[in-house]
């Protein structure tokens, strides 16, 4: 069947893989405003909670409200640094790139394979020593970088400031995924941590959001009274997308294929949804793919029934590979997963610490989180949820 070139592609009106720019968000306008007020106000900030369920796409559209309000802006995915020396040479060009000479200078040189350094050292205004500091070298500089990756760090963050003074303007740091500051790549957690609090809290002129997907690892970093980042940052708690938002907002985006939903079918498609941004949208995505190859501009419950088994079938190779994740995490790990997942006994045959450890294990790893009584614990994602209750798996009980 030939499919109707006129018609929007499914990803483009529902896109699950990346943050979502800002017109195609659903909900959480409230949160983006706060956070970005936040920000400019002065106050750091802590987001928390699993992956796929909307953090990046709230803070990049905070960032955006930064930017426009005439604040400089950076971010930094640290879970896509090595180390801390990727880490500061990222943040440096990031924060460098705030400046219009410089952001073409960083740009062609990256382009062409040159070095950023060089290429900064020989543009139009830009004066390392004397106007953000003879150190700056370090952290541009991947051998000097290398060689003392901790001080390179703290040059980096301690630039914000800089930038801040020199140009009268508030800087907004973005730090992602935060949690990973913890892992061994980075040195010794503690003394890490001290410095860059050390670092930021004379950094007046700077604010920092701090996002995360492990949320008890993020608590761990800012809440308790012994962490050098003790109640740095005022944790903000994304709010639950409401069944009206995800009618308004799936309504919207069908919209500009010419396309309609039927109310039940929007009802039902919510409800497999649970809530959970990612797995609402992958649903929303195959529901309109049906209707391209049906040659159809409306939405029945039928497509959305046949939706979830595409969507199953779409993720299969991803929890395949969850399967192997959640193995790894520990021995008991695969049946506590699947006892969470079909609301089995949770402790059975097992020794109270055995299922304790599976339990963590799972949640360190982001596949479970608690639920809202004590010892309840939940699937963070609805479709690994279904494939686990499903898929049976010779050798391990329930």
């Amino acid at each position: 069947m030939m499919r109707d070139r006129s018609r929007i592609a499914s990803a483009t009106l529902f896109p699950t893989d990346h943050p979502l720019p800002a017109d195609a968000m659903i909900g959480r306008e409230d949160d983006v405003d706060r956070v970005a007020m936040a920000l400019l106000g002065g106050v750091n900030t802590v987001l928390a909670g699993p992956r796929r369920t909307g953090k990046t796409t709230v803070a990049d559209a905070a960032m955006a409200i930064c930017s426009g309000e005439g604040a400089y802006v950076a971010a930094v995915d640290i879970f896509q640094a090595p180390d801390a020396a990727a880490f500061a040479r990222q943040l440096t060009l990031q924060l460098l790139a705030n400046r219009p000479p410089l952001r073409r200078a960083i740009a062609d040189a990256l382009h062409a394979g040159r070095s950023v350094l060089e290429a900064l050292r020989t543009t139009a205004g830009y004066r390392a020593r004397e106007d953000l500091g003879q150190d700056i070298e370090i952290t541009l500089e991947l051998s000097l970088a290398e060689r003392d990756p901790q001080s390179a760090l703290l040059t980096a963050l301690a630039l914000a400031q800089r930038l801040a003074d020199s140009d009268e303007r508030r800087v907004v740091l973005f730090l992602d995924e935060f949690q990973d500051i913890a892992s061994k790549r980075f040195g010794d957690r503690e003394a890490l941590t001290r410095q860059i609090r050390a670092v930021l809290q004379r950094s007046t002129g700077v604010s920092v959001l701090f996002a995360g997907s492990i949320e008890h690892l993020m608590r761990d970093l800012f809440a308790p009274s012994d962490r050098a980042l003790s109640q740095f940052g005022s944790f903000h708690e994304l709010a639950h997308i409401t069944p009206e938002e995800w009618t308004t907002g799936l309504r919207r985006r069908l919209g500009l294929d010419n396309t309609t939903i039927t109310a039940d079918a929007l009802a039902h498609l919510i409800e497999l949804g649970e809530g959970h941004p990612r797995a609402t949208m992958l649903l929303a995505a195959q529901s309109h793919l049906t209707s391209i190859e049906e040659l159809s501009h409306e939405i029945d419950n039928a497509m959305v029934v046949q939706a979830l088994d595409r969507a199953l079938g779409a993720e299969r190779l991803r929890h395949e590979q969850q399967i192997e994740r959640i193995r790894s995490a520990g021995r008991y790990s695969e049946r506590l997963a699947i006892r969470v997942a079909t609301g089995s006994e949770l402790y059975a045959g097992l020794r109270p610490e055995q299922a304790a450890r599976a339990l963590n294990s799972l949640r360190d790893i982001g596949v479970i989180n608690h639920g809202p009584r004590p010892g309840q614990w939940f699937l963070t994602d609805p479709l690994l949820h279904r494939y686990l209750a499903a898929r049976p798996i010779a050798g391990v009980d329930r």
